[in-house]
């Protein structure tokens, strides 16, 4: 049987760092979303890029295994895309605490959660590099929304956790390590 591990976690967390610093490109799930990408991604390769039409009529169509709102853009994993991945081998995709327990409800044990741990003080550290005031500001204040989801999360036996205060070698060392 083949996995899919979810990585969550606070926005600016390192869940896509980790995530790819932990797995083969091949083995992403390449969701779907309605924002805009940022400069270094690209279609179809980080993220399928669509418009908030388009991700309605997807949703409609029954077309998604989970669907969230988070910072007023749409994320979704298509079921297709889900399904081919597990055929294959294990994968992989960052995720909001809601679209993994959706995905956990459809797929149960097959579905592994990974949640990063991080403290408000990093967080804002790690976004004064890549953020204005105003996005830092509003990065917080999803901070406490994101850590309202853990609890729920630590039901689930297969929860690993990571301490996403040390260096990203470290927090693959630690993922690998509770792997085996």
């Amino acid at each position: 049987m083949h996995y899919c591990y979810l990585f969550m976690g606070p926005s600016g967390s390192g869940k896509t760092t980790l995530a790819e610093k932990s797995f083969s490109s091949q083995q992403k799930i390449v969701s779907y979303t309605t924002r805009i990408p940022r400069s270094s991604e690209k279609d179809g390769l980080d993220y399928h890029f669509v418009s908030k039409k388009q991700f309605k009529q997807m949703v409609i169509d029954d077309q998604f295994a989970e669907f969230d709102v988070y910072d007023e853009n749409y994320y979704g994993i298509a079921l297709t895309s889900i399904k081919k991945a597990l055929e294959i081998s294990d994968c992989y995709d960052p995720i909001t605490p809601l679209g993994f327990l959706n995905l956990y409800k459809n797929f149960g044990q097959q579905m592994v959660p990974v949640w990063i741990h991080i403290s408000k003080e990093t967080l804002a550290q790690r976004l004064a590099h890549r953020a204005s005031p105003a996005e830092i500001k509003r990065r917080i204040a999803l901070y406490e929304k994101d850590l309202a989801y853990l609890p729920e999360l630590k039901k689930i036996e297969t929860l690993i956790e990571i301490d996403g205060e040390q260096s990203v070698a470290d927090m693959v060392a630690q993922f690998r390590k509770a792997l085996n």
